[in-house]
């Protein structure tokens, strides 16, 4: 019997070369699946095309759990976000089976809709999750490329053909639309695999510095001190890196481990409060709080007030007014 077992074993593995390594991998199986049967429900008729219409309803779901797989590092999918997956695939299949005048068929047709739209509307919402300015430049680039894309699909399948009575040149359409869906989420999976998300977590420890990250970080405390590279409004992590002659994710690593900073705009964030507090104490300082958070390098007010909130845990003004009143 254990003979047995293991042949079979053998012939399974032989006939399924490949497996999901993971998240992305597996919704990405799923949904290329789902594409598939999507495009052919709508170019076939009769039972065949309603037999693959009952997978491929689930597309829209199935396209934003691999856009959630894209841009967060979580080994796993949240609970709830498993359950709008399902209640999409779900809706929209028993919307394919019930008759359209029945209670079933107008119920499920309405959950459709919603549950539909939202995963549309989430995918939207999935390439700026845990954005941050100090990106990496080819990051930036992809989830700009990804938004991109993906609005001009659901323009055109969606809101472009709202005046188009041909039913058979909507199915022709939409298809199409499938298809460029299906070639962007390889493409969106491909680049993944070569240019992997962080998997680190708050509970996760920081790695010890280097020698190098010493360097570097003796470096950054230069250029802060010498050219006052805070007081720029615009200035990003690309910046900096270039100024030195290092790699982004290098100037990245260094702030983080040997400096001790989240990320490059807490980092900047920092010496700027500080410059800005040595302003605010200061009883001979004139200048409105507006003007001291531009000569610090904020390009606004708003963003001045919760930075400072953040490091002090008082607001400029109330900082303002404690420092000169201890002073006097």
């Amino acid at each position: 019997m254990t003979t047995f077992t293991a042949s079979i074993a053998t012939v399974g593995k032989g006939l399924l070369p490949w497996r999901p390594r993971g998240r992305l991998q597996a919704h990405a199986a799923i949904a290329t699946a789902s594409f598939v049967c999507y495009i052919v429900g709508r170019l076939a008729g009769g039972g065949v095309g309603t037999a693959f219409s009952l997978i491929g309803v689930g597309a829209c779901g199935w396209a934003w759990l691999v856009t959630r797989a894209l841009f967060d590092p979580a080994a796993r999918d949240a609970l709830w976000a498993r359950i709008v997956g399902l209640v999409v695939a779900l809706s929209g299949a028993m919307s394919v089976l019930a008759p359209v005048e029945s209670l079933v068929g107008r119920v499920a047709e309405n959950v459709y809709a919603l549950s539909g739209s939202a995963a549309l509307l989430l995918t939207f919402v999935e390439p700026f999750h845990r954005y941050t300015p100090d990106l990496p430049a080819a990051e930036k680039r992809f989830r700009f490329a990804f938004v991109t894309v993906y609005a001009a699909l659901v323009a055109v399948s969606v809101l472009g053909l709202r005046a188009v009575g041909d039913a058979r040149q909507d199915d022709l359409v939409k298809s199409g639309c499938a298809v460029l869906g299906l070639a962007a989420v390889t493409v969106a999976v491909w680049f993944r695999a070569r240019h992997p998300l962080p998997a680190r977590t708050a509970t996760t420890p920081r790695r010890a510095p280097t020698e190098d990250d010493a360097r570097l970080a003796e470096r950054l405390r230069r250029l802060l001190a010498e050219e006052a590279i805070d007081s720029r409004p615009e200035l990003k992590i690309g910046d900096v890196a270039a100024r030195l002659g290092e790699p982004e994710h290098r100037v990245s690593q260094c702030i983080s481990a040997a400096l001790g900073f989240p990320n490059f705009n807490r980092w900047i964030n920092h010496h700027r409060i500080a410059r800005s507090k040595a302003m605010l104490a200061d009883p001979g300082e004139r200048r409105s709080i507006l003007e001291i958070a531009f000569t610090c390098g904020f390009a606004s007010l708003g963003p001045f007030n919760r930075a400072f909130r953040d490091e002090v845990g008082a607001t400029p003004r109330d900082y303002r007014a404690a420092a000169r009143a201890a002073a006097s």
